[in-house]
């Protein structure tokens, strides 16, 4: 299946393949899912594949999941995930050493309707958990992920240094 004119979705009996035809970057990973899955393209470096409760991100050109979270809210407006994102231009005299940096990839969500988690995709560590007091209606990080913004149902916008 083609979405968007841009995302390839195929199934064998014991894989997933997604691919993004605009970079040709292809992904095979283990999968035994039910055929009900919802695929969400809003990132341009993962595709969210979310099945019964839980969201998997599949980063294009691995043939690995990238990690797993439990949420029943994937709306866009309601994950934000970062993958080395926010890291200085290259240049020849810095190339050395950006390939000698981390990688940085995130993911923040709402775990309940009130409640923010960000997950250090690299490590599975959670970064942190936020318990709010009114309904979150919309999250972002930043391109680096170090800063998590959200607004709530009263419209108030939150900031937190992660």
């Amino acid at each position: 299946n083609i979405y968007q004119d841009q995302y390839l979705v195929a199934h064998t009996p014991e894989t997933l393949l997604i691919g993004d035809l605009g970079s040709c970057k292809l992904s095979e990973v283990p999968w035994s899912g039910s055929g009900s899955e919802r695929f969400i393209f809003e990132n341009p470096t993962v595709c969210m594949v979310y099945n019964a409760g839980e969201l998997t991100l599949v980063e294009y050109g691995r043939n690995e999941i990238l990690g797993s979270c439990r949420t029943e809210h994937v709306s866009p407006h309601y994950i934000s995930c970062r993958l080395n994102e926010g890291r200085p231009p290259p240049n020849p005299e810095a190339e050395a050493a950006a390939s000698e940096m981390p990688d940085n990839k995130k993911i923040t969500y709402l775990m309940d309707i009130k409640t923010v988690q960000v997950l250090d995709l690299v490590t599975s560590h959670v970064l942190a958990t936020i318990n709010h007091d009114a309904k979150v209606d919309w999250l972002e990080l930043n391109p680096s992920g170090t800063k998590l913004l959200f607004r709530d149902k009263h419209r108030h916008l939150h900031l937190y240094d992660l």
